[in-house]
């Protein structure tokens, strides 16, 4: 399930049936009764039958004020971001014997008082946190039943009697910024009433974050799904409704980008449609995608024989050449092979004509395992990506693959009950923040996820169950709004690791600058001090299956990186 819809619903059967079972038996042997949610308390007391206080992005909370883990609630709002960062976090309202209709925030500009600066209220946004039902999974899980997950455009809402509902607010530091603090407001009103007004206060970094990640990612975008959830309107031409449906997938792309999650697009180099489209897309943050219409994404589709086989050797010149003329060649990838056996000669064979064909091209290969080089490198010479699913991950593997040039990418499928992280629904939020953190630990340099929008066989606002599987949320990252894609609390999550990892990679890039200018030993304190905080060590992960699960411990590694580019900046002022 790394790739395609149709390794996804063929190959993936065998393998789900005999990991339910062996799921279920770990469950039980585990025992139901070390899982459950934490009983969370409001920070305030009620007042006039209702509580309103602030939580932090990472702080899973359901209706009934239970959250997954000790909450970090407070009753004012202190956030820290860069410039050109997204920065979230929540406002909570939760009632106690009397509804609450018309409920609705109202953000104030951030000013910073030392320099009358201002962070204008059009980049700080706030959505309803919408909840949709899960069901009993194979896996364990901490609940069943009603879980937060997309974050719903701006309405009045009505909140029932004791019950519980977050908001989610997300400040946007434009890299115009200027760094400093911000103050300003949250205000909570229903109707002409004010209920709360929550202090909000924003540190501005100086120092930006890049448009293009550092981290390669490869998210599967199904377009040919839209139509399922967007149907052609009873007056809407053909052309017309083909017209839409190409405007809505290319919002869902952008805003992938926007959450620093890169399509994987298949494109055909000799269009210069799709080029326009890629030339777009890099302006929007875009850092790779794959070329051609055989391989992973489309089931393994090659041809059989050797010599229908070597008859793509002009069309593979032809789109290295292509992408040579248009400056894209450093950005593409060809997702040749999605899972089955290792050592499938057919690979090798495939691998081998790209590269006679243009080497320059490089080509990717997703398997669960990994290849040990004890058994020959001769069946992978022409890989140059390997992508392996996180539960196999074996570093003495890996380490060996990378001594050979080989770039190391993994991904995530099903759950499949060893701890490691997924970005189902029914998972802790800092199982979406830490993946990141998990590819700088072991240099792996790209992370790939088979689908955000499968949605074929559910409504996705009804039921989290969106595949054949006892599964919640697998494949399903952004759900279909009635103009475009509403994203989950999970894309924030995910982005905000991905953010980390930009934090980690500035300040690596400024240890490099004193290294190179003979700096690091005058500057040895700070350099010091830097790579230990630039080191996953264990009180962050320990291993892919153990992490730190206390969102402070991680925000705080997050605040002293960001502090150590600051100072870089005073040591070596521009």
């Amino acid at each position: 399930m790394a790739g395609g819809f149709f390794a996804f619903k063929f190959k993936h059967q065998l393998k789900s049936k005999m990991l339910k079972s062996a799921v279920k038996i770990a469950h039980l042997l585990k025992g139901k009764a070390e899982l459950g949610r934490y009983n969370a308390v409001a920070p305030i007391a009620f007042k006039d039958g209702v509580a309103i206080f602030t939580a932090s992005s990472l702080d899973r909370i359901f209706q009934d004020g239970k959250t997954l883990l000790k909450p970090s609630f407070n009753t004012s709002a202190l956030i820290s971001l860069a410039k050109n960062e997204y920065k979230s976090f929540q406002v909570v309202v939760q009632t106690k014997d009397k509804e609450f209709n018309n409920v609705e925030l109202k953000i104030s500009n951030l000013i910073n008082s030392k320099t009358g600066s201002i962070l204008d209220q059009g980049n700080i946004s706030w959505r309803v946190v919408g909840f949709v039902r899960t069901l009993e999974p194979y896996y364990p899980v901490k609940y069943v039943g009603l879980w937060p997950d997309p974050l719903l455009p701006v309405y009045k809402i009505n909140i029932k009697a004791n019950a519980t509902q977050p908001f989610w607010i997300t400040v946007y530091a434009p890299p115009d910024t200027m760094a400093g603090d911000y103050t300003g407001t949250v205000t909570v009103r229903q109707k002409d009433k004010i209920l709360k007004i929550i202090p909000l206060s924003a540190h501005v970094y100086n120092f930006t974050l890049p448009q293009n990640s550092h981290l390669k990612t490869a998210f599967d975008f199904y377009g040919h799904l839209t139509k399922m959830r967007y149907p052609q309107e009873v007056d809407e031409s053909e052309k017309s409704y083909k017209i839409r449906i190409k405007g809505l997938n290319d919002k869902y792309i952008l805003t992938m980008l926007q959450y620093r999650m890169n399509p994987i697009l298949n494109l055909d180099p000799t269009s210069q449609t799709e080029l326009a489209d890629v030339d777009r897309y890099l302006v929007h943050g875009l850092n790779n995608f794959s070329i051609g219409k055989k391989g992973g994404t489309f089931d393994n589709n090659w041809p059989q024989s050797d010599g229908a086989i070597e008859d793509l050797f002009g069309l593979y010149r032809t789109y290295g050449e292509d992408l040579k003329l248009n400056d894209m060649l450093q950005y593409s990838y060809i997702y040749v092979w999605d899972e089955g056996k290792m050592r499938n000669p057919q690979v090798a064979k495939i691998t081998s004509m790209i590269h006679r064909a243009y080497p320059e091209l490089r080509t990717m290969v997703c398997y669960h395992g990994i290849w040990d080089l004890a058994e020959g490198a001769d069946w992978l010479k022409d890989i140059d990506i390997w992508t392996f699913q996180m539960d196999d991950f074996n570093e003495n593997k890996i380490r060996k693959l990378q001594s050979r040039g080989k770039e190391i990418w993994m991904y995530i499928s099903g759950p499949a009950g060893a701890d490691t992280p997924n970005l189902a629904m029914d998972f802790d939020s800092i199982d979406y923040r830490i993946i990141p953190w998990l590819c700088w630990k072991y240099d792996i340099k790209g992370f790939l996820y088979w689908c955000v929008n499968w949605w074929p066989l559910v409504d996705p606002f009804e039921n989290a169950r969106n595949s054949q599987w006892e599964q919640n949320g697998n494949g399903l990252l952004f759900y279909p709004g009635e103009t475009g894609p509403i994203a989950s609390l999970r894309v924030e999550l995910f982005r905000d690791g991905m953010d980390d990892y930009e934090y980690i990679q500035i300040l690596f890039e400024d240890l490099k600058i004193l290294k190179n200018k003979n700096l690091d030993k005058i500057y040895q304190h700070f350099f010091s001090e830097s790579v230990k905080l630039l080191t996953v060590d264990d009180t962050i992960a320990a291993s892919m299956s153990k992490f730190t699960r206390d969102s402070q411990v991680l925000d705080a590694r997050r605040t002293a990186i960001a502090q150590k580019i600051e100072e870089f900046n005073s040591l070596l002022p521009n």
